[in-house]
């Protein structure tokens, strides 16, 4: 008795099936290694960045260390909330710094912790007078998926609460011109709310590499798996 042959569809198709899996695991693996040297170019722009005058914010290079003189507007802060600290909820502080030659920035003063409380936000000091800031030029906060538009601010009753960080919203509720970057102000300065030094990314070029060697092995597997089978396939026939 003749051995029934399977349709030709049911023999290639472990094939094709180990085909895709090998071309997603390497196409995975090169996109990390893509994303790590995006993460290791901005690694070094963060640390060969230029030191400056707190002026032309939006010409300055990005993370150059500047510094300058003004006041803080005490009075009319902007919390962005969902940011997590050890686990723990809570908001990043942003406060206008009106400099010496009319110009306002957006100061980025670090994490404060909140447990939501519709009825009270978190209590922080803010200096007062004239005084000298330094920090890191940034872009402004993103995410990576965003779920509607951020709502407007009340120019009324501050502090304003946002999910989303918007540069026109906060600049018409503060009724100025504002820059399109924000300052991280310097861990160690009086006004920065919780010393923590600012991370350059979420997520450091050797994870990305250490992610790029999983999904390398992974399609190693899957390759000597594949030849195996087909090898003892074919002795068979």
């Amino acid at each position: 008795m003749t051995r029934r042959r399977s349709p030709l569809y049911w023999r290639l198709f472990p094939h094709l099936a180990a085909i895709l899996v090998l071309v997603l695991c390497v196409r995975l693996a090169l996109w990390q290694v893509e994303r790590a040297g995006e993460k290791q170019r901005l690694v070094d722009q963060w640390e060969a960045a230029p030191t400056g005058a707190l002026v032309d914010f939006d010409s300055v290079e990005h993370f150059a260390h500047v510094s300058g003189r003004g006041q803080f507007k005490s009075q009319r802060q902007v919390l962005l909330d969902n940011q997590t600290r050890q686990n723990h909820p809570g908001v990043h502080v942003f406060t206008p710094f009106r400099l010496e030659n009319g110009d306002t920035v957006m100061v980025n003063r670090g994490w404060q912790p909140w447990q939501r409380q519709a009825d009270q936000f978190p209590q922080f000091a803010t200096p007062e007078g004239t005084l000298q800031i330094s920090g890191r030029v940034s872009e402004p906060p993103r995410v990576g998926f965003q779920l509607g538009a951020a709502l407007p601010l009340d120019p009324d009753i501050w502090p304003n609460l946002m999910t989303y960080y918007d540069t026109d919203l906060i600049a018409n509720a503060l009724d100025v011109n504002l820059a399109d970057r924000v300052l991280l102000l310097d861990p160690d300065h009086p006004a920065h709310l919780s010393g923590d030094a600012w991370p350059v990314v979420n997520m450091g070029p050797e994870r990305h590499i250490g992610y790029a060697v999983q999904w390398a092995s992974i399609a190693a597997a899957v390759l000597l798996i594949w030849l195996y089978l087909s090898y003892r396939n074919w002795r068979r026939r």
